[in-house]
């Protein structure tokens, strides 16, 4: 399949995206930038929450139950608004004119980013050949299968007792996109990926960034031009892991912190009924992508909350008054420890070393070359000039932007680097103590104070006499130098850093004879699965080879869909003796229970990763008695089981 023949992919995804949360937001009488921003947000609350209730009312999986909540929510918001109108003239809307730097401030961001997924990927087909794929290609087949996305359920397609919570919100978007549009799994991933990289997540920067500096144009361009040009968000978590629940749910989280903002700021915010109402649309939507999404949002606004409070401390009449403040800052932080204590993962889980000293991690957050990328120094200026603005200028505004900024680098130089074992834990285990995942939610805290320092180096230059044209240009044609103002942003930024994040996807992606995982042939042999194995039919493999992306790949089940199973008696029995005793009672009766009736060989080319578990009942089939060869592609080869049939 070429790109053209994923366009249906591309279209519904988007419309998956935009159109619920956009109907709620209209409903709810949002405009303008807000309604852009906020619609995707509201619509994986949409998507997580009909995934939840779905299976307690007895339906599958489809566009139904997403349908359903969507009118529901129609109908709720409709009545809120009416409500909340009930008594005041409805003001007249009038035809905006095109902001022509928003326009520019999304669209650039869209082009680039698309451009470098799309050129990375390959083709719609191929998918990145990384550990944690293994879970979420099969994850979303999973879903197909069962028709239940709950957050829930899915983790039991890795474990018999079922896992409490498992962030579902991705696999059932996914399956949605698969369902409408008919394409593959693979396909659908590759074009939802798309849509949130380029699409969601520059909405979501710009709407944080306009929040919190204005609707100025250079803060809007610098905003949507900066979504564009650090590799730790949104390209590290395409390669690393990879980490798509985690990717979707930061996508969003600039919005809710927005949100946070426009909710706490102590002046100049209005509505703020119908500010709480969207934040709590938005964060059932942000918990279900991930936890870690969640509690990026509880960390980067932490100055906002503390600043809020310090304010209403210090302008409170009355010992009642500071009081209740002081209550609630006890209240607020008490909260905090309780959700450092709970969203947090198994300590087993929790095992990422440092990967580099303090000094070097500081380096790297000063030139923005988080996670040893190389370093960008146009960012880093960008960011020096966004701090030094603050210092000078100051502002209740600013002074947040910096604190979220320095949130950011705190934990990103803490789980990279800091010796304390206790402190990491303490601060970053909700994060895995992974550095790849706290170096992509800096990109958040940092984006604004980089768009500040746009502004301010911007600025001062228009105020040179040399510039003094470009400065008229500006008042008389505000459009063009928007638009030459993200062109030298582009040129600026996309950098060695950018092409090393676009390299590392390529690798992930590129199907070759030396693949990460699958070679050429492994890969041939999945694709032509539904024309060999009936369905019904289990198939056994190492899925340290790769044999476990069949599932996800071709829709026949697999025995072990992930790398990490809970492991019954019967698969244990297969993955350890079939090979050379599979006519045995034991192995007769768990072929029967497992459904098992082929093998996937791809042992030949070894493992991608040391391989800590025993299958060598699934090596050396080729001397085995108890199976045939049905298909081979090279060293790749499918067998068929023929012992227990001697009755048949």
């Amino acid at each position: 399949m070429n790109w053209f023949g994923a366009i249906p992919a591309f279209v519904v995804a988007a419309l998956i995206l935009v159109l619920p949360g956009m109907t709620v937001a209209l409903l709810l009488r949002q405009r303008g930038m807000r309604l852009f921003g906020v619609a995707p947000a509201i619509s994986v609350s949409l998507i997580a929450v009909s995934a939840l209730a779905a299976p307690i009312f007895g339906l599958r999986w489809t566009p139904f139950p997403l349908a359903v909540l969507l009118v529901v929510a129609a109908v709720a918001a409709a009545m809120w608004s009416r409500y909340m109108s009930s008594g005041a003239r409805t003001p007249r809307t009038r035809t905006a004119p095109i902001d022509w730097s928003l326009v520019i401030a999304l669209a650039v961001p869209a082009l680039v980013i698309g451009f470098v997924l799309l050129k990375s990927f390959g083709d719609p087909e191929f998918i990145s050949q990384r550990y944690d794929n293994f879970f979420h290609l099969n994850g979303v087949q999973y879903v197909l299968d069962t028709g239940n996305a709950s957050p829930l359920w899915l983790g039991s397609m890795t474990s018999q007792e079922g896992v409490p919570f498992y962030p579902s919100a991705w696999h059932a978007l996914v399956a949605l996109v698969v369902q409408v549009s008919g394409v593959s799994i693979a396909s659908a991933v590759n074009a939802t990926i798309v849509v949130v990289a380029a699409v969601v997540w520059p909405l979501a920067a710009v709407m944080l960034a306009r929040t919190l500096l204005g609707r100025g144009r250079v803060v809007t361009v610098a905003a949507g031009c900066l979504s564009a040009s650090f590799p730790a968000f949104p390209y590290l978590p395409l390669h690393y892991g990879v980490l798509y629940p985690l990717f979707l749910g930061l996508a969003i989280a600039p919005v809710a912190i927005a949100l946070v903002w426009s909710l706490l700021r102590p002046t100049g915010a209005p509505r703020r009924v119908d500010t709480g109402l969207l934040l709590v649309l938005v964060i059932p939507g942000l918990a279900v992508s991930h936890p870690g999404a969640l509690m990026a949002l509880v960390a980067l606004t932490l100055p906002f909350v503390l600043g809020a409070l310090a304010h209403r401390l210090h302008h409170s009449e009355g010992v009642r008054g500071r009081i209740v403040v002081a209550l609630a800052t006890g209240g607020y932080l008490g909260a905090g420890l309780i959700l450092l204590t709970v969203v947090r993962p198994p300590a087993s889980q929790i095992y990422w070393p440092v990967i580099e000293t303090v000094p070097h991690a500081i380096g790297e957050v000063v030139t923005s070359a988080v996670y040893q990328y190389p370093a960008s120094y146009a960012l880093g200026v960008a960011l020096v000039a966004g701090a030094y603005s603050v210092v000078k200028r100051g502002g209740y505004t600013r002074w947040g932007i910096l604190g979220m900024a320095v949130v950011g680098s705190v934990l990103y130089v803490v789980v990279a680097s800091s010796p304390y074992e206790i402190l990491r834990f303490w601060l970053t285990a909700p994060w895995y103590n992974n550095a790849p995942r706290l170096a992509s939610i800096w990109v958040i805290a940092v984006l604004p104070l980089g768009a500040l320092g746009v502004s301010t180096i911007t600025s001062w230059l228009l105020r040179r006499p040399l510039l003094a044209a470009v400065r008229r240009g500006a008042e008389r044609a505000p459009a063009v130098v928007a638009l030459l103002l993200a062109v030298v942003l582009v040129l600026l930024t996309q950098t060695s850093a950018m092409r090393q994040a676009a390299a590392d996807i390529e690798f992930t992606y590129k199907l070759r004879s030396d693949g990460p995982i699958l070679s050429v042939d492994e890969r041939e042999l999945i694709d032509d699965l539904p024309d060999l194995v009936p369905e019904g039919a289990v198939i056994a493999g190492d899925p340290w080879t790769g044999a476990s992306f069949a599932y996800g790949l071709s829709g026949r089940e697999v025995l072990m869909p992930h790398l990490l199973m809970d492991l019954t008696d019967d698969a244990e029995l297969i993955n350890t003796r079939l090979a050379t005793d599979a006519d045995s009672p034991a192995v007769c009766r768990a072929l029967e229970e497992t459904r098992v009736r082929y093998v996937l060989d791809f042992s030949a080319d070894g493992d991608f990763q040391e391989n800590p578990d025993d299958y060598s009942g699934l090596e050396d089939l080729d001397d085995s008695p108890y199976v045939k060869l049905v298909e081979s592609r090279g060293e790749a080869k499918l067998f068929e089981i023929t012992s227990c049939r001697g009755a048949e």
